[in-house]
């Protein structure tokens, strides 16, 4: 019979940034392998773990591996086992399953471990070039009028920015809601002719060469890494060494 969940402790788990970034520095960790969201680097997650990265200086021992969904990449960090190998999974406040992660497969993580506040990469509503008849019209039919062109019938976009469509579709009715699995993969169903327009971030816009049809806007958002239990014990380990060598220090030069 399977017993109840319980939350993972942090007891004896740095809390500072100086504090993790002196832990996760340690000869003792070889690497940070971060699971964030894919495709590549182009959504907002991956890059506020890449910023979190350089702010504490921990580029050169860390690894990026993009997922499909936070449920899937979360399930690869915890398969992690390797020592010297700290595992970390990145979500973000508006991820729409935040809570059921938290309280369900997250349970044995410590899911706000690492923190990051990060202005969105500018996030916008996207379209292939040649979907543009007459570009300054057709742009300002949309974001003045909310009036889209003869023919458009899907919008991608990830399920957490969709209400900034609300309006648009209900203006809209022949035109539908394409879920995707991220800004980033919009972007490419967009580019590839699968929807006629996205939500995206301007890096997945220039990567995949579409046009910008109206900015939503860069409003600060909060980041965090998740650590597994396996990083934990590791962290756990390396920071009550480092306590106890910083102990040693400050009673030398005391007694000196």
């Amino acid at each position: 019979m399977a017993a109840l969940p319980q939350f993972l402790s942090r007891e004896g788990i740095p809390v500072t940034d100086e504090e993790i970034a002196r832990a996760l520095a340690s000869d003792d960790i070889r690497e940070i392998r971060n699971f964030v969201l894919g495709p590549g680097e182009t959504s907002n997650i991956p890059q506020a773990c890449r910023r979190w990265l350089r702010r504490l200086g921990l580029e050169g021992k860390a690894t990026l591996t993009p997922g499909r969904n936070p449920d899937e990449y979360l399930a690869a960090a915890q398969a992690v086992s390797e020592v010297g190998v700290v595992p970390l999974y990145w979500t973000c406040a508006v991820f729409g399953r935040e809570k059921d992660l938290f309280f369900g497969q997250g349970t044995s993580t410590l899911m706000f471990f690492a923190l990051e506040r990060m202005p969105l990469d500018a996030m916008q509503l996207a379209t292939r070039p040649n979907a543009l008849t007459y570009p300054v019209r057709t742009i300002a039919c949309i974001s003045q009028h909310l009036h889209l062109p003869e023919g458009w019938t899907h919008i991608a976009s990830h399920p957490s920015p969709k209400p900034l469509l609300d309006a648009l579709l209900a203006s809209n009715p022949q035109c539908s809601w394409m879920e995707s699995t991220s800004n980033g993969a919009a972007a490419e169903l967009c580019a590839r002719g699968e929807a006629d327009a996205c939500i995206c971030t301007e890096t997945a816009r220039a990567a995949t060469g579409l046009t910008t049809i109206h900015e939503f806007g860069r409003p600060d958002m909060i980041f965090f890494g998740g650590l597994t239990a396996h990083g934990a014990v590791q962290v756990r380990a390396v920071h009550a060494a480092q306590q106890v060598e910083r102990a040693q220090h400050l009673r030398f030069c005391h007694e000196s």
